[in-house]
């Protein structure tokens, strides 16, 4: 549910620094055709992949637009901006902000990515070796869902658990090897001292 903007007055550095040309760049934004005028698969097909592909960019775009945001905006005024004129959570912002750092900083490649930001969130958060695997397992493609991802990360985690039963096998075993050497060397001092 969209949260109702409030009005506020403009003062004149304001409108001299929204009519300055931004270095973030605008979504893209096409002529859409009306859908009463589609009649074909193909015609449904191209609009709706054109608009899915704006979806991409408008994630990119909003993400760059609250970096940008949050380092213009006086203390405590982006969160203002985020909790009361946006139509989003804080934890959504973050995300947003996350991808389009990520990005930017070229932890992901450009080319290849889906069209959602919570699937490009989630190749955020791998770590650098993970995702030097998952690029040669080819997992950074436009057609990978978020599952994908998080099934991949779950596999590669998983790794390291069977080597914590082992050990935790190998403790037990050597308790009850302890208990019954204790309990051993007890006998032989209990014969050792009637003797």
């Amino acid at each position: 549910m969209a949260r109702k903007l409030t009005p506020r007055i403009v003062t004149a550095d304001e409108v001299s620094d929204i009519l300055t040309p931004s270095e973030v760049p605008a979504p893209r934004l096409s002529r859409r055709p009306a859908p009463a005028r589609l009649r074909t698969r193909a015609n449904f097909a191209d609009v709706i992949l054109s608009l899915w592909a704006e979806a991409e960019e408008n994630f990119l775009a909003i993400g760059r637009y609250l970096n940008h945001a949050k380092t213009v905006l006086e203390h405590g005024e982006f969160m203002a901006m985020v909790d009361r004129d946006l139509p989003f959570r804080y934890s959504t912002a973050n995300r947003l902000m996350k991808v389009a750092a990520a990005i930017d900083d070229g932890l992901l490649p450009t080319d290849n990515l889906p069209p959602s930001y919570a699937t490009v969130y989630e190749m955020v958060l791998l770590n650098p070796e993970e995702r030097a695997q998952a690029a040669a397992e080819g997992l950074f493609r436009p057609d990978v869902r978020r599952q994908d991802i998080i099934n991949f990360k779950k596999q590669l985690r998983a790794v390291t658990l069977p080597d914590l039963a082992a050990e935790r096998a190998e403790l037990a075993r050597l308790e009850i090897e302890r208990a019954r050497i204790d309990a051993r060397i007890a006998e032989l001092r209990e014969k050792l001292r009637i003797a």
